[in-house]
């Protein structure tokens, strides 16, 4: 049986860092250990709540960050620096586990192939106010072989921006050369966030030929992915109407589903 952890990044997510943990310990059957990384929260809750879940040993290894990184300097931290086995479960920290045999269907049909680097979803490239973006592995939810991963295919996940005139951005965003752009748009830039290296080194220094496959539909009925949380978890006067009702409803829903869930124990 090939060695898993469940990485999880967490920043300021209240009650839905406490769903994914506890969803992930009733729906895993598969071993694994979950490491989760705290990029800094500045709210008193999410380190209190993790701290006595690794006393517990609900978390293998729990790492407090000193300073922000952002999403993509805790995947770093995780993937890069603190993960030591065959596989890799990546999950946010608003993402809710909801059946039994995700990981196991994961580990299945990657083990069935090791030329699969990883089991995730996708968006393609694309246009934004700013400039273009590059095509993206939704790392919200995902499998990583981590063999594969370390035999020339690891990637720094943090957010950069290129220069889209430069190869391969100049291939890649070239059949979106004769789209009307928004006023502003800078055509020079290319803008990478985290999942889209990945996405770039698969499809351009690639050599063995690694390949990423889609969440199936049966696992994708397995969770849900709330989004955005940490983004808008903490109020802000520069947070629109629309964005504080999205706060109180997406977390509405969370503490709901984690009062669910603690019944059901």
């Amino acid at each position: 049986m090939k060695s898993c952890s469940i990485l999880i990044s967490n920043y300021n997510s209240f009650e839905a860092i406490q769903l994914c943990i506890e969803s992930v310990r009733k729906y895993t059957q598969y071993p694994h250990k979950i490491i989760v990384f705290d990029d800094a929260s500045i709210n008193t809750v999410d380190l209190e709540y993790l701290r006595e879940a690794k006393e517990e040993g609900f978390i293998h290894k729990l790492i407090e960050g000193k300073k922000q990184l952002t999403h993509g300097g805790s995947l770093n931290v995780l993937i890069n620096e603190n993960c030591d086995t065959e596989y890799a479960a990546v999950l946010d920290c608003d993402t809710q586990i909801r059946g039994h045999g995700w990981l196991t269907d994961l580990m299945n049909l990657a083990s069935k192939d090791p030329m699969v680097l990883a089991i995730c979803d996708f968006k393609h490239e694309g246009i934004t106010n700013d400039g273009y973006r590059t095509g993206i592995y939704l790392f919200w939810f995902g499998l990583l072989n981590m063999t594969a991963y370390r035999d020339g295919m690891q990637v720094d996940w943090m957010l950069s921006k290129e220069d889209r005139n430069q190869e391969p951005y100049k291939s890649l965003f070239s059949f979106l050369s004769g789209i009307p752009k928004p006023a502003g748009f800078n055509e020079n830039l290319a803008i990478n966030d985290p999942g889209s290296k990945l996405w770039v080194k698969v499809r351009y220094d690639n050599p063995k030929g690694y390949k990423v496959i889609s969440v199936p539909p049966g696992v994708f009925a397995k969770y849900r992915h709330f989004g955005h949380i940490s983004m808008i978890s903490i109020p802000d006067p520069r947070h629109s109407a629309q964005v504080r009702i999205n706060r109180e409803t997406r977390f509405a829903q969370i503490k709901t589903e984690l009062a669910r869930l603690r019944c059901q124990a």
